[in-house]
Order: C-alpha cells, then structure tokens, then sequence
C-alpha cells in the first residue's frame, strides 16, 4: 500500500524486523510502525489497493489514531545515538504524506520541518557525511529515502505556494542503483521513478522561475538569475530524449510490463511530464493555444486511466490535475482571451473528471468546485 510514495520502506527490512517482535513504544520504530500503519489504514479505507482480496473481511481501523499515537511518541529531543537512525526520518516523512491527504496543511508542515531539521542536524543532504560502514542496501534505502521527501517537498510547494526547503543546488545525494541482477520490472519500475526525479528536480526550477523575486536588492540578483526563457523547455526535451528506452515500452499495450506498478508508473510519468511542460511554457510565455493542444492531449491520455490508479495516486494526482486547470486559465488570458472558450471547454472537463472522483478521494470535491468556478 505506501509503496506508491514511499518504496524505500522494503518489505524484507520492516516486516522480517518486525516479524518475530513487535517493537515497544519508548523505540524508534515504533512511531515508524504507527505511521506505516496510519497511511496503510487511510490508504485501505479509501479501498486504494490494486488487489481487493488484501482487504476482505477485515475491520479497517481509523488511520487517525494510529497517526495520534505516532505523534504522541516522537521524543522532544531525540538522543545523540538515535540521530543516524532512518527510523525517524521514515515517520517524519510518512506522517508528512499522511496529513498532505488528509488535506492538513499545518501538520504537513510540521513534519516536514521535523524531517529537515534532522536532515540538517545530521548532514542527510550529503553523502560524504554518512557512516562509513553503511552496506550498499543501506546507501540504497538512503537514497531513496532523501528523494521521495524531496519530492513529496516539490509537489507541496507546487500546490500550496510554499517555499522549498532544500533545493536541489544544496544536494549531494545519488540515486539508488540498478543492478543487472533486478528482475526486467523492477529495472523498469526504478528507472521510472528515477525519471520522475528528474521532472521533480526541473519543476523546482520551474517554481523558482515563475515566482521569481520582486524586492530583490540589485547587488544580489547576480547570484539569483533566472534561466532565459527557452532554458527549462530545453532541459525538457533533453531529458524526454534521454528517457531510458525500457520507458518507452511501459505504455505499450503488448508490453511485458504489465504489472500494476507499471501501469501506475507511466500514469505518472504522463501527469508530472505535463504539468512541468506546462510551468515551462508559461514561463517562456508561449502562445495559448500551444498550451491548450497539450493539456487537450494529457486529458485524452488521463481520461483512459482505470479508477483504481486515481484511487492510488490519491490527493496527488487530484492536486496534479487542479495545478492543471489553474495554469490553462492563466494562459487563457494571452493574447485578449481569444482561446478562452476552448480553455473554458477543457477546464469544465478536468472539473468533471476531479468531481467524479469525490467518492473515492477526499480532496477531490473542492478541487473539483474550484475548476468548476474557474471555468465559469
């Protein structure tokens, strides 16, 4: 189930850990355990699972009060020799995901300082600073640890207009490998989320280009300057170029990977390759109706995905497609509006797509009003 946003929690460390031995409230891992289990317990309740059998004749409890009992464990201070632990930067990070899809914003925040100011503490950012007997699995489940945050970072202050905490200027962390003795999806699967990194890491600059800084002093500017207009599309087309080819065959319909995780896989690559095209051209000021033919063209994809794989994406998605929307109104208005009604058109759409959705998504019933209001 927290696979989707958090694959550097392996079942065969978590669950061969705790097979035999349950850990007690005053270790570590026991808020990580409370934690896995509030994001499993919202994730079952909203029935976001691929394989139904997992869910039947159970009795779902309230994520709320694993999430509760997590928070009530986290130690005011944490001790010197548990610093280098994952654990708490695990909890940190899944307690973050957990109140980004409850839609609590403030708790979002809290965890996520809690997460970087450890990472600080620590020097996580950096690799030259980890322990140096670290196996290679370890330097792995590190790495994937770092990203997946960093991710979860880029996508909040995408949606909610905060700054990024750690750029990715400040980072000196590699991705996890692939190995040539991974299973072919499991290469494929890796390739593809280190491939939405990389649209994540663009998106940052992105952001940073179309917030810019108003009150910066002229003395300052130098160090602060914001790519030419055609750079971000550019490093785009650079990077779609370079996709690793076994990418390529993900949407296939007689592909060999045909796996749920797959499947989930391309559906993301799809929303986030365009949603950073769109920043991209919004920066450079492109021509409307350029905008619109591409959104025109992600909605025909997205419109073919199965429920389930919104059911999984969760808030993410339901956030993905309102960013959309937003930035279609914005280039509507290029050029006297003279693209409004097929902007219009396509907004009414996503907000139909986002309201369909509100049975099985929380956040989705706003987004879909907010479209909704847009477009009229």
């Amino acid at each position: 189930m927290y696979q989707c946003y958090f694959p550097f929690l392996p079942e065969n460390d978590l669950l061969v850990r705790w097979q035999d031995k349950i850990p007690t409230p005053d270790e570590p891992s026991y808020v990580l355990l409370m934690a896995l289990c509030a994001v499993s317990a919202q994730t079952a309740a909203l029935n976001a699972v691929f394989d139904n059998t997992l869910l039947e004749n159970l009795s779902i409890p309230d994520g709320e009060l694993y999430f509760s009992e997590a928070v009530s464990m986290i130690p005011h201070r944490i001790a010197q020799s548990e610093m280098h632990s994952l654990d708490y930067l695990r909890s940190f990070g899944l307690l973050a995901v957990y109140s980004l899809q409850r839609g609590n914003h403030n708790d979002l925040h809290r965890y996520l300082g809690l997460y970087h100011a450890l990472v600080a503490q620590q020097g996580f950012h950096d690799e030259s600073r980890w322990p140096t007997d670290l196996s290679l699995l370890d330097i792995d489940d590190r790495r994937r640890l770092f990203w997946c945050v960093y991710r979860l970072e880029i996508h909040s202050a995408c949606v909610l207009g905060h700054i990024v905490r750690m750029p990715e200027s400040q980072v000196s962390v590699q991705y996890p490998r692939i190995t040539p003795a991974m299973e072919p999806e499991t290469q494929a699967w890796t390739a593809g989320w280190d491939y939405i990194t990389d649209l994540f890491r663009l998106m940052e600059y992105a952001i940073f280009s179309l917030r810019g800084a108003k009150n910066r002093k002229a003395v300052l500017a130098v160090f602060c300057e914001r790519p030419s207009p055609t750079t971000l599309l550019d490093a785009l087309a650079r990077l779609k170029s370079s996709k690793p080819r076994i990418l390529l065959r993900l949407a296939e319909p007689e592909s060999a990977f045909q796996s749920n995780r797959c499947k989930y896989m391309a559906v993301q690559i799809t929303c986030t390759e365009t949603l950073v095209n769109i920043m991209a051209l919004l920066y450079c000021e492109a021509p409307a109706c350029e905008i619109i033919n591409i959104t025109e063209d992600f909605l025909e994809e997205v419109a073919k995905a199965p429920l389930i794989m919104f059911k999984v994406a969760g808030s993410q998605i339901v956030h993905q497609l309102l960013g959309v929307g937003h930035m279609l109104f914005n280039a509507s208005k290029y050029e006297n509006g003279r693209y409004w009604s097929e902007a219009k058109r396509l907004i009414e759409f996503l907000g139909d797509l986002v309201t369909n959705l509100e049975d099985d998504i929380p956040s989705a019933a706003e987004a879909g009003s907010r479209l909704l209001r847009l477009a009229s």
